[in-house]
């Protein structure tokens, strides 16, 4: 059985749910406290926490969890924009434009009322057949209207996530100073 811990880092403020988290510490996570990270943050201007971390140290489970919480659906990215994107030329995917546009169309969807979206399985947004989308960028966009919980499969890099490896068509640095951001590692 795989145990977490949570690198947790808050670079301007402390949400209620981490008043015991320093800039960096380690707690143990569990579905209530990103919960409550996600009330905390429902206020700001961008409601987007992102769970960072590799394949395989829990974020999924810890969406889903959360989300069953709340009576809220997890999104599985890959697999809506898939279906999405079958629909259209392909010439259109790497446009910069609809791509982002799907995205922004599933997630008002999905949540008209505002209600908090889980994202995970984002891997697809990172090929360069589809323009390479930052998806912190992105939810950074789609939180504006309501907040979301974003499982990035990445690592940092000081105040960045890494995806993928240097040289790789995939690979991508990704801004997140301005957020709240959980980082996943098992032990």
């Amino acid at each position: 059985m795989l145990t977490l811990i949570l690198l947790c880092y808050t670079p301007h403020y402390r949400p209620k749910a981490l008043t015991h988290c320093s800039t960096m510490d380690i707690i143990a996570m569990k579905p209530e406290n990103l919960i409550d990270i996600l009330r905390a943050v429902a206020g700001d201007r961008h409601k987007l926490v992102i769970l960072l971390g590799s394949f395989a140290t829990g974020k999924t489970v810890l969406l889903r969890s959360a989300a069953q919480q709340l009576d809220a659906g997890i999104v599985n990215l890959n697999l809506l924009l898939a279906e999405r994107l079958l629909t259209r030329p392909r010439s259109l995917y790497a446009d910069g434009v609809t791509v982002p546009r799907l995205v922004d169309e599933l997630c008002d969807e999905l949540s008209p009322d505002g209600r908090p979206l889980f994202i995970d399985n984002v891997e697809l947004l990172f090929s360069p057949e589809l323009g390479r989308i930052n998806p912190v960028d992105t939810f950074k966009r789609i939180s504006r209207q309501r907040p979301v919980a974003l499982a990035l499969p990445a690592r940092r890099q000081g105040m960045y996530a890494e995806y993928s490896t240097l040289g790789r068509a995939d690979h991508m640095l990704m801004p997140l100073e301005d957020f709240t951001v959980l980082e996943m590692e098992p032990i």
